[in-house]
């Protein structure tokens, strides 16, 4: 079946807020009201193997994984003697841009005053895995995303849907690292 059949079939299922929804990459952009995923698209997501990621902060937001953008990355080849594992090309989305779309009511700019200000972001894992870091080590830093891509393809079971990489990963030390990442939280 084709994907547009079944976005049609999701559309029908979760209702007239469906059938408004955004679905071209556009729907990132658009504000947090264009996208939101019903019961029946999560559970469409979650059957492809790739489940949406989720935002929780002031506001609360949910991206589908194909809809997070890939415009960034991170080479993980240049980084010096690291876990084999992180030596690869990586792309995603940069962190700040993610926390900025729930950091405060205004989902279209990254809140540095109240990071610098301070605050805890979560990476909650699939397998129970919670890394947390401090708002402020992120202000600024265009290489520290969440990727769903390594090498060009989705990143495996295991990896993935979605890894914490970026330059903040040092030779042997790749502890900051967090995959299987489901849910960002920011915690105030």
């Amino acid at each position: 079946m084709k994907r547009s059949r079944l976005r049609a079939i999701v559309a029908v299922a979760c209702g007239a807020a469906a059938a408004t929804m955004l679905w071209p990459a556009a729907a990132f952009a658009a504000g947090p009201a264009a996208h939101t995923l019903c019961r029946e698209e999560a559970a469409f997501e979650a059957r492809a193997g790739n489940p949406p990621l989720v935002l929780q902060g002031r506001l609360k937001r949910t991206i589908a994984w194909g809809k997070l953008p890939v415009s960034v990355k991170w080479d993980g080849r240049k980084a010096g003697n690291i876990n084999p594992s992180l030596r690869a090309v990586y792309r995603g989305q940069t962190l700040y841009k993610l926390v900025g779309l729930v950091d405060d009511k205004d989902p279209k700019s990254f809140n540095v005053t109240k990071a610098r200000k301070g605050y805890k972001i979560q990476f909650i894992c699939s397998d129970g895995y919670k890394r947390v870091i401090k708002s402020r080590t992120i202000v600024g830093k265009k290489t520290y995303i969440i990727a769903r891509l390594k090498n060009g393809k989705p990143l495996r079971e295991g990896e993935g849907p979605y890894r914490y990489v970026g330059g903040f990963i040092k030779p042997f030390y790749g502890k900051d690292s967090a995959r299987m990442i489901v849910r960002i939280r920011l915690l105030f």
